[in-house]
């Protein structure tokens, strides 16, 4: 048996690409005994890891070369997006069994929480492109949603071909059934939940220790989707009020973020280390020994670093519950996590200190949280799965 994965974006095929999304997959299904390759367009870039295939665009849209390959299936990164449905046409017209992973929150406006995502839209838009520029793009895509997106014709297109359509939560699979009236049963049916693919190298090892640690992941250099002022000034309260722990920041650190910690009084300037970018093997280690991730961002689809850390034993701290990260009510939902009751930083600190308090009283069991969510998560657990549900299609045939 051979399942390839496809991502139809040149991204940087290193270590880091298969650490996650189809990358992971890749990797997952060799570890199960399945021939694995990753497959995005060229141009080959350096570092590109072995097991990835770099080829023109044009052969990703052309039914004889896929059929060249010999496969039996194939994982599609791909996000249901129509432009990319000559693709999905030229897999399935290859005979290749097509699973098309959808990472995403499952919240497709404008018919999922209609007052929540246009103001998250329009604030987002005027975020990252000014009030003027912002304010229209904003308009303009309103405008489409609610015209010729509403009939979502570009995904139901590219879902009508695809034999397995995956959703990583709970809350986006039950979002998107509820729509059958807008996408037809016999696309709905196709329907599976197939979390993002986490490591089977990150799991907790009975015995090991747990230390009082706290991290915090994410590209602080994005101020509005990973929200590094609502992390700032949650730590400054938390530091404040609780100096018995360590925290640690990895991932890109502006230089805002150094003047802020340098401007810290010393005792919490001390409890704070900015760590920066390390490669993913390094934090294996770093989730190992921790026993509490935060989230600060406004939204996700299923927010890896999270996942990494239930496997690995840690429990989660978040913002409240609200439709852009859904991902974190699921992620709290097994004695592994507090999200806030609002959206504020006194708010967040709060639920951090009270995952602290469970930590020191005996209320978080790492091994309990590991076996769980190792069970939901593991990328190897997913690709079986996806085999077994190959292997029934194919036994009705």
């Amino acid at each position: 048996m051979k399942w390839y994965t496809c991502t139809p974006v040149p991204f940087k095929g290193d270590h880091t690409f298969f650490c996650r999304d189809s990358g992971a997959f890749c990797k997952a299904f060799q570890e199960i005994g399945i021939e694995s390759k990753a497959i995005m367009p060229t141009p080959v870039q350096e570092g590109d890891d072995p097991d990835l295939i770099r080829t023109d665009y044009a052969n990703l849209e052309d039914p004889a070369w896929w059929k060249s390959l010999g496969i039996d299936g194939l994982v599609l990164y791909a996000w249901g997006m129509g432009k990319y449905t000559p693709i999905v046409r030229a897999v399935h017209e290859a005979g290749i069994y097509l699973v098309s992973y959808m990472d995403t929150s499952g919240l497709y406006y404008p018919w999922s929480h209609w007052k929540t995502l246009t103001r998250h839209l329009w604030t987002m838009e005027k975020s990252r492109n000014g009030p003027l520029k912002g304010s229209i793009r904003a308009c303009l895509r309103m405008v489409k949603s609610h015209t010729i997106g509403a009939l979502d014709s570009g995904r139901k297109r590219h879902w009508s071909m695809a034999d397995l359509i995956s959703f990583p939560l709970p809350d986006s699979l039950a979002s998107v059934r509820d729509r059958q009236w807008l996408y037809g049963k016999e696309i709905c049916e196709k329907f599976i939940l197939i979390p993002a693919p986490i490591s089977q190298r990150n799991a907790w090892k009975p015995g090991s220790r747990k230390q009082n640690l706290i991290l915090a992941i994410g590209r602080w250099d994005d101020h509005f989707q990973k929200n590094p002022e609502l992390l700032m000034r949650t730590l400054e309260i938390v530091t404040s009020r609780h100096l018995t722990w360590d925290i640690e920041i990895y991932g890109k650190i502006p230089p805002f973020m150094h003047a802020w910690h340098q401007s810290l009084p010393p005792e919490q300037q001390a409890r704070i280390r900015l760590a920066g970018s390390v490669p993913n093997q390094a934090l294996l280690q770093v989730y190992a020994k921790a026993k509490i991730n935060l989230c600060t961002s406004r939204y996700e689809s299923s927010h890896i670093v999270s996942g990494e850390a239930l496997c690995a034993g840690a429990s989660i701290a978040g913002p409240h519950i609200m439709p852009q990260l859904n991902c974190l009510q699921w992620y709290v939902s097994h004695d592994s996590g507090t999200l806030s009751s609002q959206n504020t930083p006194e708010s967040l600190a709060d639920a951090l200190l009270e995952e602290i308090r469970c930590w020191e009283s005996g209320n978080r069991d790492p091994d309990e949280i590991s076996r769980y969510w190792c069970d939901r998560l593991h990328a190897t657990n997913s690709c079986r799965r996806i085999i077994v549900a190959y292997e029934s299609a194919h036994s009705k045939q």
